[in-house]
């Protein structure tokens, strides 16, 4: 069977955006998936089998109050957007943008930051830490809005975890 990972976009970072990670496993399961495991409290979940992305998300929104954005990446997809990403450091601030599709956008000079378009992801690498990017947020509109962030370390356990 298919192991994938569900990415939400936006959850647990402030008051009004709280999902449990236990009741998002059991809202998956209720949709159909199988061997669910969440990782971290940030919205990461791998699982067998399939679901109903909008069904999935409107239990999530009624079950919570939360309205998020969710994207599936298939297991073999992640471990190829994780062996392709181009530049070493420290994993916390090495960073993947994961979206459906990455559309063709000019890269801004961000130096000493590092950007660059894959052909299945956006790759960053932010020395200065996330929380001190000169990427403008209006930078990121250009993506879709399932466009979510995981930081390499994360993305390295979500692929051990398939």
């Amino acid at each position: 069977m298919t192991r994938s990972v569900a990415l939400l976009r936006g959850i647990n970072v402030g008051p009004t955006t709280k999902v449990p990670m236990a009741l998002l496993r059991e809202l998956f399961a209720a949709a159909g998936a199988t061997d669910v495991v969440t990782l971290l409290n940030s919205g990461n979940v791998v699982f067998s089998g399939s679901v109903d992305v909008p069904a999935l998300l409107a239990r999530i929104r009624a079950e919570t109050g939360v309205q998020t954005h969710l994207l599936i990446v298939p297991g073999e997809q992640l471990r190829r957007i994780a062996s392709a990403f181009p530049y070493e450091g420290d994993e916390s601030r090495l960073v993947v943008a994961f979206m459906p599709s990455v559309p063709a956008v000019e890269l801004p000079d961000v130096a000493p930051e590092l950007i660059s378009l894959g052909k299945e992801a956006v790759y960053q690498s932010l020395p200065n830490g996330v929380s001190q990017t000169k990427l403008k947020p209006a930078f990121w509109k250009q993506f879709p809005p399932e466009t979510t962030a995981r930081n390499l370390r994360t993305v390295k356990k979500l692929v051990e975890l398939l």
